[in-house]
C-alpha cells in the first residue's frame, strides 16, 4: 500500500488549525478559571457585585458602574457609607446613608438614604440589621456585566463552551492529505495487472 504525504500548504494549514485550537482552549481555560475564582471569592468573602442602572449616585458612581459590596452588620454602618438594601417592595436600592438611628427593640438601625444626584432623601427610612456596604466601584464595567447576563450573551457563551468541548475532544474535520501522483500511477498499474491475471 502506498504511503500518503502532505504538501507544505497542508502542513501550514494543519499548524494554523492547531494554533487556533490551542488559542481557543487557552482562552476558554482562562475564562473558566476567572469565573471559578470570582465565584469562590464571592462565596468565601461575602462579596456581592452590583450594577448601577440609574444615575442616582452620580457623579461619584455613574450609571453603568460595577460596584462590589460586602455584607456588614448594622453596627458597622456609618453616615456617608454607600449601602445596598431592599425597600418595602423588595427592590434593591443602593444609596448613601445620610442619617442613622437605633431601631426599636434592638433590631438594627433605621437609616435614611439619599442618592448623591437626588435633591431629597428617599421617602421612607430603611430598617435593617445588616446591609451590603459598597467598598469598590469601576465606571462603565457594569454595562459589560449587564450584557453578559443577557440571553444573547448566554447563547454565545454556551456556543463557546460547546466549541471548546469539541476542540478539546479532538473532534472536527480530519486534515486532508494529498497523495503523490506516482502513488496513483503505481496503484492503477497494480490494479490493471491484477485484473489481467
Amino acid at each position: 500500500m502506498a504511503e500518503q504525504s502532505t504538501t507544505p500548504t497542508d502542513t501550514s494549514r494543519a499548524d494554523r488549525r492547531d494554533r487556533v485550537r490551542e488559542l481557543i482552549l487557552n482562552v476558554g481555560a482562562v475564562v473558566g478559571l476567572v469565573c471559578i475564582v470570582v465565584a469562590a471569592l464571592s462565596m468565601l468573602l461575602g462579596v456581592t457585585p452590583l450594577v448601577f442602572r440609574s444615575g442616582s449616585m452620580s457623579p461619584e458612581i455613574p450609571t453603568g458602574s460595577l460596584a462590589l459590596a460586602r455584607s456588614v452588620p448594622a453596627s458597622e454602618i456609618a453616615v456617608g457609607d454607600v449601602v445596598s438594601v431592599d425597600n418595602q417592595q423588595g427592590v434593591r436600592i443602593t444609596h448613601r446613608v445620610v442619617d442613622l438611628a437605633a431601631a426599636p427593640a434592638d433590631s438594627g438601625v433605621v437609616a435614611t438614604l439619599q442618592g448623591d444626584a437626588n435633591p431629597v432623601p428617599d421617602v421612607s427610612p430603611y430598617v435593617f440589621d445588616h446591609a451590603d456596604r459598597v467598598f469598590f466601584h469601576v465606571p462603565a464595567i457594569g454595562y459589560a456585566v449587564g450584557w453578559l447576563t443577557s440571553p444573547v450573551a448566554i447563547f454565545f457563551g454556551g456556543a463557546l463552551v460547546g466549541a471548546v468541548v469539541v476542540l478539546a475532544a479532538g473532534y472536527g474535520p480530519a486534515p486532508r492529505r494529498a497523495e503523490r501522483p506516482e502513488d496513483d500511477d503505481n496503484f492503477s498499474s497494480e490494479a490493471q495487472e491484477g485484473h489481467r491475471a
